[in-house]
């Protein structure tokens, strides 16, 4: 028995008829050179003096490009990137893996395997340097005990006192 399909028949390429791989790919209806300019134009004015941009301030760029701009959320990741780099706009989440590095460096020398006081001290102001004091010393501070502890790495004690009061100090 040969089965029939009672489905109307749809064009291929308009917006109700496109299949949902075509919609989720993006179409070619969808995709304009306008639009990629426009959000260039739209990133450099946003990053035009800002020395850093954090994660939310990046993903908020993003969600502009594919809302306003209707680009897909990868293009708008790429050319939002590219473009900040460019200017020269540090990245939150590009410093957050380099300073993990770093510390990461710092736990694994010396003679008792800890990171000291002045080592994190030392993180911080690289952090700060490489933001271009576009983030708080407080804030940084923060980032980097969150990064210590979720990698599990000692904290040395201080030299005189034996204790980690400098670190516990700062808040969670």
């Amino acid at each position: 028995m040969r089965r029939t399909n009672e489905l109307p028949e749809v064009q291929p390429m308009t917006p109700a008829g496109m299949g949902h791989e075509m919609m989720l790919q993006g179409g070619s209806q969808r995709r304009n050179a306008d639009d990629h300019q426009q959000f260039a134009e739209y990133v450099r004015a946003h990053a035009a003096d800002l020395p850093f941009l954090s994660q939310e301030e990046e993903r908020q760029l993003i969600r502009a490009g594919v809302a306003r701009f209707t680009i897909d959320f990868d293009e708008a990741r790429w050319l939002a990137v590219g473009i900040l780099h460019d200017n020269q706009v540090a990245l939150e989440r590009h410093l957050d893996r380099r300073l993990e590095g770093v510390l990461h460096r710092y736990s694994k020398t010396g003679r008792r395997r800890k990171i000291s006081r002045k080592e994190f001290n030392d993180a911080v102001a690289i952090y700060r340097n490489w933001a271009r004091n576009g983030i708080s010393e407080q804030d940084v501070k923060i980032k980097t005990k969150r990064m210590i502890e979720e990698n599990d790495w000692r904290v040395g004690r201080s030299r005189w006192i034996q204790s980690k009061r400098w670190y516990n100090k700062i808040p969670d």
